[in-house]
């Protein structure tokens, strides 16, 4: 049986074929590479006899169509199927860089701690959500690493990036938690998932799975596999890093490792029964850096017992103090939702996060005076739908708002992600300049 993406409606298959003929037919007489005008002729199209019948009144999906100009390349122009393929990038962003990130979810709640502002939904990975896209789609392919690997290369295949190159992101609470049989598993059906020529199964219809005996045989046959792994990144707690979980995490091949710090107060820690102090975080980041890992911390604003100075004096700590000095950071303003114990209290009137205006303020004064340019802000907010919410302390565009405010006060944040060329032709002399800076 030849093999077809799931969620591919096979019964379709010859009306989107008939529709992609016609729409050759027509491609010459209408040249525009923009999406909207191409999925605005396709609605024009199937609006008529047979495919108003044929596809049941269903608008066919951008991936469907490359999906099969892929398996039946053969029975069209090259030049159509390129303009066809460059119409299908929904956005550049993801693989400007030349890299794909490939998120997945381990199973299971991976921690022990009860931490008072992180959900535990019943099911789901702790700290997550049932109702996220990336924790969707592990759900629909049972929190299996090869099938979430599959189903996101190809994916990203059917949107016309380039998946030579991924980064694989691990979620799904503390890393270090999860058994180092199921650690070791994951990791190598992983590797298994990109040695699969995903490109080549899309074609012809064969899916040949590569299957390694050991993790490591997995990590030799990815080095000249069609999708290699560049960087693994997973998230973890600072009191579970020691000599030999190093060591282990250097044997999965553990690039990255982000640490959930929250904040640098040990009277704050206690408040949040973290479970740790600020101690754990100094020598977990001094262990790290030694063995040559690249860190991430996950800092919160708005947390109980915190105010605008105590979290602008924690940010501008992390980056002043040689003890910390992360590489990557992603910030967490505090968001009080369900299966949280912080949502009791919010209720109760014992939090009370300090307002919209002050935390937009300590955010832009953070981006103003303590970043350095060696650091990536890789987030300001995570995104939670409003329906697992039990208070919305900020609007969902709260990044807009800071970059908003930062326009009119003529903030320039100094950040790799800010600086990043992405799209845009330098027009300035590129040079090379070399930092110096104390660290652990």
């Amino acid at each position: 049986m030849k093999y077809f993406p799931a969620n591919f409606p096979r019964q379709f298959e010859a009306a989107l074929l008939s529709l992609l003929t016609l729409l050759q037919t027509d491609w010459k007489e209408f040249p525009s590479s923009k999406r909207y005008d191409w999925q605005r002729l396709i609605r024009k199209k199937i609006k008529n006899e047979p495919y108003k019948t044929l596809f049941e009144g269903r608008m066919p999906s951008f991936w469907w169509l490359q999906f099969l100009l892929y398996r039946h390349e053969r029975l069209f122009d090259k030049r159509f199927i390129e303009h066809i393929h460059t119409t299908l990038i929904k956005t550049k962003i993801r693989s400007i860089s030349g890299i794909v990130p490939l998120t997945l979810f381990t199973k299971g709640e991976a921690c022990p701690f009860n931490c008072i502002y992180c959900p535990s939904e019943p099911n789901m990975p702790k700290s997550y959500f049932s109702d996220e896209p990336a924790v969707m789609r592990a759900i629909r392919n049972n929190f299996e690493a090869f099938r979430q690997i599959e189903s996101r290369l190809i994916m990203f295949a059917l949107s016309n990036h380039s998946i030579d190159k991924v980064e694989i992101i691990i979620k799904g609470g503390t890393f270090s938690f999860l058994p180092r049989r199921y650690r070791t598993y994951f990791l190598k059906k992983i590797f298994e998932g990109c040695n699969t020529d995903t490109l080549a199964m899309l074609k012809s219809g064969s899916a040949n799975h590569l299957s390694s005996l050991t993790l490591e045989k997995a990590q030799i046959q990815n080095e000249t596999a069609p999708s290699r792994i560049i960087g693994i990144n997973i998230e973890t707690r600072p009191d579970y890093i020691n000599n030999e979980e190093i060591r282990y995490l250097r044997k999965l091949g553990v690039t990255h490792v982000e640490l959930g710090v929250q904040t640098l107060s040990d009277e704050i820690y206690k408040i949040i029964k973290r479970g740790h102090a600020t101690a754990a975080v100094a020598k977990a980041t001094q262990m790290l850096k030694d063995a040559g890992f690249k860190i991430g911390y996950h800092l919160m604003l708005n947390l109980p017992g915190s105010n605008p100075t105590s979290d602008l004096e924690m940010l501008r700590r992390s980056f002043e103090n040689a003890q910390f000095q992360p590489d990557h950071l992603k910030l967490y303003p505090t968001t009080v939702t369900k299966f949280t114990q912080l949502a009791e209290w919010y209720k109760s009137g014992k939090y009370k996060p300090y307002p919209l205006k002050e935390l937009i303020e300590t955010m832009v004064t953070f981006k103003k005076l303590n970043v350095p340019p060696w650091v990536r802000i890789g987030r300001l907010t995570r995104d939670i739908t409003t329906t697992m919410m039990d208070a919305q302390l900020f609007p969902p565009n709260l990044r807009e708002m800071v970059q908003g405010q930062m326009l009119e006060e003529h903030v320039e944040c100094h950040c790799i992600r800010c600086r990043e060329i992405q799209l845009e032709k330098p027009t300035l002399p590129l040079s090379t300049r070399t930092i110096t800076y104390d660290s652990a």
